[in-house]
């Protein structure tokens, strides 16, 4: 049978440039202590300090793009066969992967005020939708590619996890947004663990 699509090659070009690109966009919500023309050595110190949740903000977040990379590095060696669902699931889950950016902003600028609760919870749930992406994009690389199903069942499996346990995050945000966060990190500390395939 003809087909427009020749491959997972693209997708995978295509895909690469958006983490990167996404990875870029990170470091740059990162901002320098303003301390004024004449601050001091210990006044930079300072402000560089008080930058922590920037730093941890940043962390996860790179942790996160990096960990959807991996997965979807698995997932396109599996390819054989590309089609239009896959192609929008792939874009679907990029979208989330380029989104993630804006929540780490508001964290990094927000955790420490009476408005972290809301700024966890926003974080909490795009890492919760970047996860349903995955889930999307695994089931439809394997309804196009059957012959992947044991190889992607401990991602999925592990996507699948991490959508619930990202809403109990975003509802703990509620009662502590650091730990709250530090569940979000907690989830990612789990998933970099190395993969096996199944079956």
């Amino acid at each position: 049978m003809l087909s427009f699509f020749k491959g997972p090659s693209r997708i995978e070009a295509f895909s690469d440039g958006v983490f990167a690109i996404a990875l870029t966009l990170l470091i740059l919500e990162i901002k320098a202590p303003d301390i004024g023309e004449h601050g001091t050595s210990a006044a930079l110190w300072a402000g560089l300090a008080h930058l922590w949740p920037s730093y941890l903000a940043y962390l996860l977040a790179f942790l996160t793009v990096l960990v959807s990379w991996i997965g979807h590095h698995i997932i396109i060696g599996q390819v054989r066969r590309v089609d239009f669902p896959l192609l929008l699931a792939n874009g679907f889950f990029l979208l989330t992967v380029s989104f993630l950016p804006f929540p780490t902003s508001i964290v990094s600028e927000h955790l420490r005020g009476e408005s972290g609760t809301a700024a966890m919870a926003v974080y909490a749930l795009a890492n919760l939708l970047n996860s349903l992406a995955f889930v999307g994009l695994v089931a439809a690389t394997v309804h196009l590619n059957p012959e992947t199903a044991a190889v992607l069942a401990g991602v999925r499996r592990n996507a699948v996890i991490g959508t619930g346990w990202c809403l109990i995050c975003a509802g703990v945000a509620y009662l502590s947004p650091v730990v709250s966060l530090l569940m979000v990190a907690a989830l990612w500390v789990w998933w970099i663990r190395p993969q096996r395939a199944e079956g």
